[in-house]
């Protein structure tokens, strides 16, 4: 075999096996990202990034309710926060908090607010949280459309 020759066939299998592994990689991250998933979810999310944001959100959406979860980004951390948020049901506030606490709030204690779901309903949760020396550590906004809604 000549020069030539050679370097197409180990080009042909590297190019293989890198094709191979992004397949993998992507079915894999899909795969992951859908196992908590309770129904399909349209959600709008904005807010103010800090960049030491102790906090790593994340809301899940059932057939019959949804959850807002706030954890430390920190596994072995626990930290005592207040929040101020508005819940909101199609404009409507159906729940408030003001300055409410939550102690020692860990990935084993989340920060939890939990609402019942009406399928043809939006839903916006505003929220500020603050941690115990009144620093504002994070603040969003995050509006679920209802799921019959054309995107």
């Amino acid at each position: 075999m000549n020069n030539i020759t050679r370097f197409i066939i180990i080009s042909f299998i590297a190019l293989a096996v890198v094709v191979l592994a992004a397949f993998l990689l992507a079915n894999l991250y899909f795969s992951a990202g859908t196992v908590e998933k309770g129904s399909e979810q349209v959600a709008g999310i904005s807010g103010e990034y800090h960049d030491d944001d102790p906090l790593i959100a994340r809301s899940y959406d059932y057939e019959d309710r949804l959850v807002f979860t706030y954890v430390p980004r920190s596994p072995q951390q626990q930290i005592d926060l207040y929040a101020d948020y508005e819940l909101k049901e199609d404009g409507n506030v159906i729940a408030a908090g003001n300055n409410r606490p939550y102690e020692k709030i860990s990935v084993d204690n989340p920060m939890v607010i939990e609402t019942p779901r009406n399928n043809s309903s939006a839903y916006e949760l505003d929220i500020s949280i603050k941690d115990t020396d009144g620093k504002r550590v994070h603040k969003s906004i995050i509006t679920i459309w209802p799921q019959d809604k054309d995107s």
